[in-house]
């Protein structure tokens, strides 16, 4: 199967964009799949396109003809870089020095990062440059009615799964959805289910990427904040003063609020309680459940909506993160 075996150790491709150290534990052919063991024990099913062997140094050359389409007699050897010229993404110059060249994988693999892939530095030029095609083609993927995910698992500048409620950037122009470690725009970290970005890809700039924080109001952050901790803690209800209102004070600055951002702090309290009691569609409260009238969950476990949604909430996301096993 695409030379990985049963024992081979891995590099992953996670649906955060990022790769991870793993072994592969079984290899089923029929499902372009392999049961892959991390390094924590756990294990899952990762598609055979996002899995790379790491039996070579992460920056040392790679054989084109493990991961190109074309009959291996069709074309002549890959040269020295590794790739034939045609089948990276962009198209290796012949100029290209072979001693210097690194291809567009380990490019991706050192800029990533949590947060935000590098913006300074070498690598961080690669990468920027490499971002202005996709390395594959983005009519061809099959997308579901809301255009949420498509079948083929495919998204981002590097071509890895994803979850689009998992810290991933929507383009406004071509409709795709991006890693938060593959994009080089960001000022702070998101959070679970964060949308209020206008956000538009380097493909589609033609150049580095733009984004522009949209407004929001208290009910926003309040169900904001509740669908990032139910993601993060694996529970719906949550203290009003020890969870809800001190992570809202502790992440204050990185939620970038806008005209919200100069709510003295005794204020913010009155204004999240308000949000919460008020909003009857979206919160619960413990006192409705006959359990502590301090406790509030979501009615729907689902990211808070834009104003240019079409329905009110998106009821049926992808809500599992355990997966993987990142703490956040």
């Amino acid at each position: 199967m695409g030379g990985v075996s049963e024992g081979d150790d891995v590099l992953a491709r996670w649906s955060d964009g990022l790769l991870y150290l793993g072994n592969v534990k079984r290899v089923s052919a029929f499902k372009q799949c392999c049961l892959v063991r991390f390094e924590d024990n756990s294990e899952f099913w990762v598609l055979r396109k996002d899995i790379h062997s790491s039996a070579l140094p992460l920056l040392s050359l790679r054989l084109c003809c493990l991961s190109c389409k074309h009959e291996l007699n069709a074309l002549p050897p890959p040269p020295i870089t590794g790739y034939h010229p045609e089948c990276h993404t962009p198209t290796i110059e012949p100029e290209a020095d072979s001693d210097s060249w690194i291809c567009r994988q380990c490019v991706f693999a050192v800029a990533t990062k949590r947060g935000g892939a590098l913006k300074r530095g070498r690598f961080a030029r690669l990468m920027q440059f490499m971002k202005l095609r996709l390395p594959y083609q983005l009519s061809s993927l099959d997308w579901d009615p809301q255009h949420l995910t498509n079948q083929q698992q495919c998204y981002c500048y590097c071509a890895g799964p994803g979850e689009w409620n998992l810290k991933m950037l929507q383009c406004g122009s071509c409709g795709q959805w991006f890693h938060e470690a593959c994009t080089q725009c960001l000022t702070k970290p998101l959070l679970y289910g964060d949308r209020f970005y206008q956000f538009q890809c380097s493909v589609c700039t033609k150049g580095p990427e733009t984004i522009q924080r949209l407004p929001m109001t208290w009910v926003d952050l309040a169900h904001l904040v509740l669908y990032h901790l139910s993601l993060c803690c694996k529970r719906k209800y949550f203290d009003f003063d020890h969870e809800i209102l001190s992570f809202t004070n502790e992440n204050w600055d990185s939620l970038l609020l806008g005209a919200l951002s100069d709510t003295p702090r005794q204020d913010r309290c009155h204004n999240l309680l308000n949000a919460l009691n008020s909003h009857k569609d979206r919160f619960v409260s413990g006192k409705e459940i006959k359990k502590k009238k301090c406790l509030f969950g979501l009615q729907v476990r689902a990211p808070p909506p834009l104003t240019s949604d079409s329905s009110p909430l998106i009821t049926d996301p992808p809500i599992n993160i355990t997966h993987r096993r990142r703490s956040e």
